[in-house]
């Protein structure tokens, strides 16, 4: 092994960045595998750590008038997660919720900052309504009460309506408005997929991200909610307008679209020419945030050979304003790729080589699959995936149809009953892989996580010869069985992805790859994390059984104290080194 696996699980990253009111101190999440909150001082550059969880600090949001910070962890990866505060000159946060049973999907700070808004499960696991709590006093009223996934997407500025979102699906959106006074909700506009739904400062019109009006991509949009007449903003031709965000007082515009995976990022007047800062490296940009004074805008930029770093912009020029150490590590870059599906279609990619010097035969190769299945593989830093180089395996990352980042037809192509199209375009790209010149066409294996588990398992079932070794991280084995064991918030919106029990009965057993077990002829390792409220343990379980039953080589790793991933280090440790010898003894 060139590098030690273990060497790519301290690797740290820099997420959520946020200004404090004076614009002297970026607070941000900072870890390796359990990121917590930290602050910058722009000025000295010193870093000081402000929590200290065992857990996973998932998110962070400054209160809109002083340095109040809320945050959420939940335990294990259970998604269970508890809101908790953390004001200036205490160093012990405050919860807000105290109920390890119950998900809180934090909303927002009203914009006086004396309440919260946020969505929670605990009238019945399977609904999530909407509470307005006081920050003083912590008393709270649940102020309405929703149908499965409910979201909150911010105050009106006056702070007497609430914006929610209720998602029962890709494509399958509504915006709601909500009385805060009266209780009454009513849905503005039709039903679409919306993004970043906020307030203009007005309080008068709505601004979002939204494919409203069967765009196929993603348009920044502003969105009258009496008169329900919407104006585009911004729109990229052919892209994803994925994030912006606006300066409160310079009315400075900020945009990031995704240009097939990579991101562009423009700034500019929010009615004038808004020029794309193209002095960055090519990567993602995530995490926009200005600051106070709306001179400066901070966010997350990472490419495949740089972990997530904080920037800053001002004045038309960046700047690093803290970046990860990786001693001694060198990282491999990623290109976009394309190649022919059976039935026609183009199918993007990203591909790298391991580096240094190629063996006689050609590098054996992984391929790597996205869950989701709306997801999309991106030029970003993957530990795991710069790991894999540097055991000697050259990757070649899909995004098969049902891969969102290509327009909304392109996302919906692979629903229900054609499933297994997706599948092929995995053949496809094997073929692919073994005609590159540089790659040994018999030592291809494949992994993948989540619905990239069960893309894993299908083809190496469905097209058992083209494989020589298999990673399932937390697959689906049978459709039936996860949709009746999956957490019950996330039943129908799954459903609708993939089809009801009953009706597709038929459908899900020919899809399932349980069912097929059969024809899996190479050795296959499988890990899955006891407390995973998305796909049931039982799911691998299954696999495992069936496997061992049929006498076919699998290796089984669980985690007791994870959820849908690995995240914590030693977990990391153990997953990575597993991998790794695995696909090196059988590639």
């Amino acid at each position: 092994m060139l590098h030690d696996p273990e060497a790519f699980v301290s690797i740290s990253a820099a997420t959520a960045p946020a200004f404090s009111r004076d614009g002297k101190t970026l607070f941000y999440l900072r870890g390796s595998g359990l990121p917590q909150v930290w602050s910058l001082d722009l000025g000295s550059r010193a870093e000081r750590q402000l929590t200290f969880h065992e857990e996973k600090v998932a998110f962070l949001r400054r209160s809109p008038l002083d340095d109040r910070l809320i945050y959420g962890i939940d335990r294990g990866g259970d998604e269970r997660q508890q809101l908790l505060l953390l004001e200036p000159g205490n160093p012990a946060p405050r919860p807000l919720t105290d109920n390890p049973a119950v998900i809180h999907d934090f909303g927002a700070w009203s914009q006086d900052a004396t309440r919260i808004a946020y969505a929670a499960n605990e009238r019945d696991e399977g609904h999530f309504d909407v509470y307005v709590q006081e920050i003083a006093t912590g008393e709270r009223q649940c102020v309405y009460q929703g149908s499965h996934l409910i979201s909150v997407s911010g105050f009106r500025p006056d702070g007497t309506e609430l914006t929610l979102l209720h998602d029962r699906g890709f494509g399958d959106m509504s915006l709601l408005l909500l009385d805060l006074e009266s209780g009454e909700a009513r849905t503005i506009g039709s039903v679409a997929n919306f993004k970043s739904v906020r307030w203009a400062s007005d309080g008068n019109t709505l601004l979002m991200l939204t494919d409203l009006g069967d765009s196929e991509f993603l348009q920044l949009c502003r969105l009258d909610p009496t008169s329900e007449e919407i104006a585009i903003v911004h729109a990229a031709n052919g892209r994803d307008v994925e994030a912006w965000a606006l300066a409160a007082d310079t009315n400075l515009l900020a945009t990031v679209e995704n240009d097939r995976g990579y991101s562009v990022l423009r700034i500019g007047p929010m009615d004038g020419e808004r020029p794309i800062i193209d002095e960055l490296p090519r990567g993602i940009v995530t995490d926009l945030s200005w600051s106070p004074d709306g001179n400066s805008l901070a966010f997350v930029l990472t490419t495949p050979t740089d972990p997530p770093s904080l920037w800053i912009w001002r004045d038309g020029a960046t700047e690093v304003a803290w970046r990860p150490e990786h001693a001694r590590l060198r990282f491999a870059d990623l290109e976009p790729v394309t190649w022919r599906s059976s039935d026609g279609k183009d199918i993007p990619g990203w591909f790298a080589l391991p580096q240094g010097r190629q063996p006689e035969r050609g590098h054996p190769a992984v391929m790597w699959v996205h869950g989701g299945p709306v997801g999309q593989s991106r030029p970003n830093f993957r530990p795991d995936i710069q790991m894999l180089l540097a055991q000697g395996f050259a990757v070649l990352m899909p995004n098969v149809r049902g891969s969102s980042g290509y327009g909304r037809a392109y996302a919906v192509a692979d629903e229900v009953e054609r499933r297994l199209d997706s599948v092929a375009d995995l053949a496809d790209g094997r073929n692919w892989l073994a005609s590159h010149p540089a790659i040994d066409g018999e030592r291809i294996g494949i992994m993948g996580q989540s619905y990239g588990g069960f893309m894993v398992m299908s083809a190496i079932s469905e097209y058992p010869d083209l494989w020589r070794a298999a990673v399932n991280y937390y697959g689906i084995a049978d459709f039936v069985t996860l949709l009746a064991g999956t957490g019950p918030w996330r039943r129908s919106h799954r459903a609708a992805e993939y089809g009801d029990p009953e009706r597709d009965a038929a459908l899900f057993a020919r899809i399932s790859p349980i069912h097929r077990v059969d024809q899996i002829n190479v050795p296959v390792l499988i890990a899955h994390g006891a407390r995973d409220p998305r796909v049931p343990i039982g799911e691998s379980e299954q696999y495992v059984t069936a496997l061992r039953e049929r006498q076919k080589q699998v290796s089984y790793v669980t985690f007791d104290y994870a959820g849908h991933g690995f995240i914590r280090p030693d977990h990391r440790r153990r997953i990575y080194r597993a991998v790794a010898e695995f696909f090196t003894a059988h590639l």
